[in-house]
């Protein structure tokens, strides 16, 4: 069943309801049975793939962050390493 929006003629509240097509719908705010079906505009088309150079830009920004992290990953490794060593030597 398809979601209809519909606008009441006498209150005129906006409302949507799960209905099958040319059913009677009551206007829940004031109980009119005469709603009137409202056409919505169509939604955007809904991508999930993005275009090829996109997904270029994207990949790209992705070895620079990964580049970047695993750098950082070494450095702080490294550090921890010499902290570890000079504790050794105090002892």
């Amino acid at each position: 069943m398809p979601i209809y929006e519909f606008r009441c003629e006498q209150c005129g509240a906006e409302f949507e309801a799960l209905t099958e097509a040319g059913a009677e719908v009551d206007c829940p705010v004031c109980g009119s049975e005469r709603p009137k079906r409202v056409y919505s505009a169509q939604a955007a088309p809904f991508s999930l793939v993005k275009p090829g150079g996109d997904a270029r830009k994207q990949e790209a920004r992705n070895a620079k962050l990964r580049e970047r992290t695993k750098a950082r990953f070494k450095e702080s490794r490294q550090r921890a390493r010499e902290r570890a060593a000079g504790r050794k030597g105090e002892r």
